[in-house]
């Protein structure tokens, strides 16, 4: 059994509008060639490959591989929703840390047509039932999960639940949008230098949808040292969990999408590693929309629930830096692509905790969070640390 997991490689392509990429395999094999190339090991030394992509065929998994060549290693794939990417590493790290496997490339890629329009990504063009919000059956776990299937809908609530409840006002919503599209500008690879497109960022305030591929390559430390590679960002914990029916008993639509999960989770993760939100340097959360943010900043720590609107204003800020949480322009910015998203965030981290992040580096980070959900039914926490 290997005692902890290190991330010796990392690569990704920018993430692009729907519709302007050729295959699947493409975008993948630039980012499986880039963290092979990132790791210096050779793709003959894998011993298992986990992909994840939301929005293709079966055959997926064997394209992604076409580009550099089947070698007859167990190739696991996951279709997880917006967790899939997480899912996979996970799944991954698990594979190393048991002894299964030394090496294991993980990638995942989302080519999605330019017919999935943003409005239809998130179901805008679909509303919710209309009973859904006179209903007295509206405010029970039962019809919140169902809700699920839109949404669009559940977004809005949660903008309405944060405006009318918590009195957050519409300009904090935008000072988020504003600090995405910062960030976003001075990283290559975020969708919105490429996209003129910003149907989302009205109410409720949704990421843009996007194409694009990420991958990583994880090993043990022996295999590192065996075969000279990368050995200088560690996994301290990965945990995973799902909502449980008394998170869901008050029909909060804040915990529908994942707040209560993620405050569990993350609490999990930190005692895995020994640390506390205090001592993480740089976040990628997962921020499908405005709300998500600012729920999701508070769930995992860094602020509590009613001073969420001052956190927004003092610039979202981790140890005394601003613009820690986020750096490459979150989903918001960077784009969403859900195959790909939760890997993204990991290469983002990587990068930030090797000081490669150029423009947008946290400066002296070394421990990192990055946190994943699928609409609340998952959600994944990971954290990362320079050795």
């Amino acid at each position: 059994m290997a005692e902890k997991v290190l991330i010796a490689g990392a690569g990704m392509t920018p993430f692009i509008p729907l519709g302007s990429c050729d295959s699947h395999a493409a975008l993948a094999g630039q980012a499986i060639r880039s963290a092979l190339d990132d790791a210096r090991i050779d793709y003959d030394l894998v011993d298992q490959v986990f992909t994840s992509c939301v929005h293709g065929d079966a055959s997926v998994a064997e394209l992604m591989l076409s580009r550099i060549g089947y070698s007859g290693v167990p190739v696991f794939s996951l279709s997880d929703g917006c967790a899939a990417a997480s899912s996979a590493f996970q799944l991954a790290s698990h594979s190393v840390i048991c002894g299964e496997a030394e090496c294991v490339l993980v990638v995942g890629v989302e080519c999605m047509p330019a017919r999935i329009s943003n409005r239809e990504f998130f179901g805008l063009k679909d509303p919710a039932r209309d009973e859904f919000a006179t209903d007295v059956r509206a405010r029970t776990p039962g019809v919140f999960l169902e809700r699920r299937l839109h949404p669009a809908a559940l977004f809005a609530e949660q903008t309405s639940w944060l405006m009318t409840r918590m009195g957050i006002a519409a300009s904090s919503f935008d000072q988020v949008l504003n600090r995405s599209r910062a960030q976003a500008s001075v990283n290559p690879n975020a969708l919105l230098n490429r996209s003129p497109y910003r149907d989302g960022w009205l109410p409720p305030y949704l990421s843009p949808p996007a194409s694009g591929a990420a991958a990583v390559l994880i090993c043990s430390p022996a295999f590192a040292l065996r075969f000279g590679a990368r050995a200088g960002v560690a996994v301290l914990a990965s945990a995973r969990g799902s909502d449980s029916t008394s998170e869901q008993d008050g029909g909060c639509v804040l915990d529908v999408l994942g707040r209560a999960t993620t405050r569990r989770v993350v609490q999990q993760a930190y005692q895995l590693a020994g640390l506390g939100a205090e001592d993480i340097d740089v976040v990628e959360l997962h921020d499908q929309s405005v709300g998500d943010f600012m729920v999701n900043s508070a769930a995992l720590g860094f602020c509590q629930e009613d001073e969420i609107e001052r956190f927004v204003q003092l610039g979202h800020r981790l140890k005394g830096q601003a613009n820690a949480i986020c750096p490459s322009g979150g989903l918001l910015g960077r784009g969403h692509a859900p195959g790909a998203t939760g890997l993204a965030q990991l290469v983002e981290l990587v990068w930030q905790l090797r000081g490669m992040a150029q423009g947008r580096q946290i400066p002296g980070a070394r421990t990192a969070l990055q946190h994943s959900t699928a609409l609340g039914r998952a959600v994944s926490i990971t954290l990362l640390q320079r050795t």
